[in-house]
């Protein structure tokens, strides 16, 4: 790697650092009620994840530069950290992509009494099992976010410019670093499209009960969740007042997220394999690409209304 490489990686994470703290402190000072408590323990794991990821990238050699972007980011830094033992880890089950079986082994590698000697080094060992997790730490946070939603409570209140400027800052630098330190194989977003096409893995039983390929199913589901939850909270607060009142600053913040988050779900949905059963059901005319092509667009297009609905003002 070219030593100003990296040495702008390691600064860009130092940056990161810093402007992630910034936001943090505020956070931690105007944090009240479970749902706040719970968000601030994810953004924290968030932060220990981008540092992790970081470190273990710190000083790579050069045999990075021959490395191909893998469909599997778990592969792809198994390869990178030089754990290749890990970059082939086998499906459990009917799991279609083997994400349930490497979040399940990350999980056993993050336990503290878990022998990693004969894998990496423990740093190196503890960055893949983050990566190999991320789509249980995405559920989680698209699980909060859909509370808040439908709840209308806001984790926190809303911050100045500045210390949101420092939020997505942190966020940048941190993308940038991993992107300089893996001499360009993780390139931006590529952790957070992943964390979408393996969004819950490893909370199941990588069991699939409908056909259905598990990764692509979870997928599409938390895209048709996030869709009917903004659809739900603008049409509650400008028209039926179903849902309990939500500020408009802060209804507006929640639905550009989940909103950003479903657009990252169709960069996911193309890594993935596409499902093609045919026809099927009892009478043998229900055509599964286009039953899955109109759940996603008629959610999708209720969405369009309540974000509308929602951002507009009272």
């Amino acid at each position: 790697m070219i030593p100003a490489v990296q040495w702008m990686g390691r600064f860009a994470a130092v940056v990161g650092l810093v402007a992630w703290s910034v936001w943090l402190a505020w956070r931690a000072s105007t944090s009240t009620g479970a749902i706040s408590v719970v968000v601030l323990v994810l953004e924290v794991g968030a932060l220990l994840a981008a540092v992790v990821l970081s470190a273990a990238m710190w000083s790579l050699p050069d045999r990075d530069r021959s490395l191909t972007r893998s469909d599997s980011l778990v592969d792809t830094v198994a390869e990178l950290l030089g754990m290749d033992q890990l970059a082939s880890v086998e499906a459990h089950g009917a799991d279609d992509t083997g994400e349930v079986a490497r979040a399940r082994l990350g999980l056993e590698l993050l336990d503290p009494r878990t022998a990693r000697s004969a894998i990496g080094s423990r740093l190196a060992v503890t960055a893949w099992a983050i990566v190999a997790v991320e789509g249980i730490r995405r559920m989680l946070f698209v699980t909060v976010l859909v509370v808040v939603l439908l709840s209308g409570r806001f984790p926190f209140e809303m911050p100045a410019g500045t210390t949101l400027a420092a939020l997505v800052l942190a966020q940048v630098m941190f993308s940038m670093s991993h992107w300089l330190l893996s001499n360009g194989v993780l390139w931006p977003s590529v952790r957070l499209r992943w964390s979408m096409a393996s969004v819950g893995a490893g909370l199941g039983d990588g069991t699939s009960r409908t056909g259905l390929p598990i990764r692509w199913t979870a997928t599409l589901a938390t895209m048709v969740v996030l869709n009917l939850s903004v659809a739900l909270r603008g049409v509650s607060d400008r028209w039926t007042h179903g849902l309990g009142p939500m500020p408009h600053d802060e209804r507006v913040l929640a639905m550009v997220v989940s909103g950003w988050l479903v657009l990252v779900g169709f960069a996911a949905l193309r890594i993935l394999a596409q499902p093609s059963l045919g026809f099927y059901g009892a009478t043998r005319r229900l055509e599964e690409t286009s039953t899955r092509r109109l759940a996603l667009g008629a959610t999708l297009a209720v969405a369009l209304v309540g974000f509308v609905a929602g951002v507009l003002p009272a």
